[in-house]
């Protein structure tokens, strides 16, 4: 072991702290810096600096979403079998953070001499190789690292508070920042290199602080685990989880309907509010709704009315957000209004998604009697980077249906009219479907049931390993101590 140090360990303290959320929640800061580059500049950086055709880069991003698919079963399959002594998921976090800067960097380092064939060669490449297989490599741990670092269903919520509050934080950081840096480097292509050199080295930190800081409480008995299922038993079994499955479509939905906006905005601000720039005004309006709703008030929403209720609260908001936009396209006022109401959603959104997906792990348990976070989380990672792809495919080719010319200084009517609906039509039309599949969810009404039985599971199974070598005489005191009634029933007389 290279840092003994920094090995897991699981009787640090019986919960994660303050601290401890922190540093888990920074984490997700790390993983926003190349999700809102990819969610909100990416496209517009391959088709206004490197001039590549906005469908051409929407069908490189389509055709990636089925390798990254792949990725993301392989890589969940891969943590569940992962035993280390950092424990099986952190240790991949501390693998992957070299090359998560790696790749940060040449995402937006594109040659300017390789010519057209070559330009898009290169994006293929190195799209997939950071996107699919190095982002799905150290995000997909990290998030099962939910799973491992509480037993507790509520306490495994805050912690995920603090995840969506410090992932907010770094989509506004990177939404805000971005630009800005990129004028300041230059604002050419090579100005974008050291644009995410920076930002890249921030995320690499961060992450170190993620795996030194963060431990795996809930640890398994290799010594007493069942025999490892074949992947097939396995990909079965979590299709038996009928929650696992609601709850990864609304997750591909619900983030589908913010990456197709948010990849529209965009040009949406440059060619309806005549400036790029007001992204990061209205991202920091929005995140700062964010933050004060999942602090001030989730919590209190949650225990009083359960998670999918303020989940619907929170749908409703956000369509109403991006609806108002059809009243008046080029106010500036409708914009801030938008920006509110989208931005009170998210705040209850982004943790309400997050924080059902550990306990869709524990209903799997309780359906199959097996507990596998690493494909569990590979669903939902899986979901959010379908959406991320084919929300900005979609989003690129509404736009492109449109008409629109790189770099114009005007665009047609038709133009205008499908940047819009990229940015607020299609968003409600998707957003309405998760809706509909959220009023199946019951796991709220269900879930103490599940505990209950799997805390009885966990029970049997620990008084069945202390009973092994022991003598019958010895097993008979065990079982009448473990269940008082029933001796006094066999024995009135007692």
């Amino acid at each position: 072991m290279l840092f003994p140090m920094f090995a897991n360990n699981p009787n640090k303290s019986p919960s994660p702290g303050f601290g401890e959320r922190v540093c888990y929640g920074l984490g997700d800061f790390a993983s926003c810096i190349i999700y809102a580059a990819s969610q909100a500049f990416l496209l517009f950086y391959y088709t206004e600096y490197c001039d590549v055709n906005i469908a051409v880069v929407s069908t490189i991003f389509l055709v990636s979403r089925f390798f990254d698919g792949a990725s993301d079963l392989v890589m969940g399959y891969i943590v569940d079998r992962t035993h280390s002594p950092y424990g099986k998921t952190r240790v991949w976090i501390l693998r992957m953070m070299i090359p998560f800067f790696l790749t940060s960097v040449l995402l937006f380092a594109v040659p300017e001499s390789l010519g057209d064939v070559g330009t898009i060669i290169y994006i293929f490449v190195t799209y997939n190789l950071a996107i699919t297989v190095v982002y799905t490599a150290i995000n997909l741990p990290y998030g099962a690292l939910t799973t491992l670092i509480s037993k507790d269903s509520y306490e495994r919520s805050i912690v995920t508070i603090f995840r969506v509050v410090l992932s907010s934080s770094g989509y506004m950081l990177t939404t805000v920042v971005t630009l800005p840096l990129v004028e300041f480097f230059g604002g050419d292509r090579i100005a974008w290199m050291y644009t995410f050199v920076v930002l890249g080295g921030l995320a690499t930190f961060l992450f170190f602080l993620t795996f030194v800081s963060c431990q795996e409480r809930v640890v398994v008995d290799q010594s007493k685990q069942e025999p490892e299922l074949p992947l097939k038993e396995k990909l079965k079994n979590l299709f038996r989880n009928k929650y696992w499955c609601m709850l990864t479509l609304m997750l591909l939905l619900f983030f589908g309907a913010d990456i197709i906006a948010g990849a529209a905005n965009i040009y949406y601000y440059k060619y309806f509010l005549s400036d790029p720039q007001y992204i990061g005004i209205f991202t920091t309006i929005n995140t700062v709704l964010r933050l004060a709703l999942m602090i001030a008030v989730l919590p209190f929403f949650m225990k009083r009315f359960g998670k999918r209720i303020s989940l619907m609260l929170a749908m409703a908001f956000i369509t109403a957000g991006y609806g108002v936009r059809y009243f008046d396209p080029y106010s500036i006022p409708i914009n801030y209004l938008s920006t509110v109401l989208v931005g009170l959603g998210q705040g209850f959104s982004y943790a309400l998604l997050w924080g059902m997906v550990p306990d869709t792990v524990d209903y799997g348990e309780y359906v199959t009697n097996h507990r596998s976070e690493g494909l569990v989380y590979s669903g939902a990672s899986f979901a959010t980077k379908v959406a991320n792809g084919i929300g900005t495919v979609l989003a690129g080719f509404v736009i492109n249906l449109g008409g629109y010319v790189n770099n114009a200084p005007e665009q047609t009517q038709s133009a205008l009219d499908a940047i819009l609906f990229a940015a607020a039509g299609v968003p409600v039309i998707v957003l309405l479907l998760g809706c509909a599949i959220l009023y199946f969810y019951r796991l709220d009404d269900e879930f103490p049931e599940v505990v209950r039985t799997l805390k009885q599971r966990h029970t049997a199974q620990q008084t069945e390993g202390l009973s092994e070598g022991l003598t019958e005489e010895e097993k008979a005191i065990i079982n009448r101590t473990s269940n008082p009634q029933d001796h006094s029933k066999e024995n009135p007389a007692s």
